[in-house]
């Protein structure tokens, strides 16, 4: 059956797509890195984790089980529906150095999707090519960074879109942008929480009370940073003038 799916995932062509809409999203960040100024060039802007392109067949069963509730009609996975339902069949992850990259790589991927018709002639050649080729669900990212304790489900932080092409509805590539910091907790999270609870396994409620403080740590310390790069940026323009 692992076969089947991998098949399957391979002749609708998951990678291919995920690798395109990639080069569309990586034009969008370098011309955000190039308009940097010169002083800041040098410095770490992004990284893409393109490790894990395509949910492998284990995960998709995974999630197949998990999702089935043996008193419905029929499980909402299914092996005759699972390409068009699930939407993180291929994904990959942006990850920028400072919450404020973070925020202006997401205004420019968002853009194209929400400008008024008169200003799409201001948009980038990058911007034009992404949304050319691309479609964004409900035309914006989902903020997670951003949201109230009384909204949130879980310590995870990012900026999170469906896009698809334009050309093959079916295919659908979950892209996350977020800071260095919380991509670091998102993996130690996975590993020690989510993995075991999955498998069965007893997770302790104040471990994971713990894991969800260290993700507020972890915003608080990518404000903090963005503070003090902002006062840099600050004294930088003050000695220019």
């Amino acid at each position: 059956m692992a076969n089947w799916i991998r098949g399957q995932l391979a002749t609708v062509g998951f990678e291919n797509t995920a690798l395109a809409l990639h080069a569309r999203i990586q034009g969008v960040i370098e011309e955000v890195e190039g308009s940097l100024h010169s002083s800041e060039r040098h410095r770490l802007f992004y990284r893409s984790d393109l490790g894990h392109l395509v949910k492998s067949p284990e995960s998709i069963l995974d999630k197949m089980v998990r999702d089935w509730d043996p008193a419905g009609v029929r499980p909402p996975l299914a092996f005759d529906n699972f390409l068009e339902e699930m939407e993180d069949l291929a994904r990959f992850r942006i990850v920028l150095n400072f919450l404020s990259d973070v925020k202006a790589v997401c205004s420019k991927l968002q853009e194209p999707y929400t400008c008024k018709p008169e200003d799409l002639g201001r948009l980038s050649a990058a911007q034009r090519s992404l949304s050319e080729d691309f479609a964004l669900q409900s035309h914006g990212l989902r903020n997670l960074v951003d949201l109230g304790p009384e909204k949130r489900k879980s310590g995870e932080k990012c900026f999170k879109g469906i896009f698809y092409r334009k050309t093959n509805l079916r295919i659908k590539v979950e892209v996350q942008v977020q800071t260095m910091f919380q991509e670091a907790w998102d993996k130690k999270d996975h590993f020690l929480m989510y993995e075991p609870k999955r498998r069965g396994e007893a997770v302790d409620e104040s471990h994971r009370i713990e894991a969800y403080a260290i993700s507020e740590l972890l915003y608080v310390a990518d404000l903090t940073f963005d503070r003090l790069l902002g006062a840099l940026r600050a004294r930088r323009t003050a000695g220019a003038e």
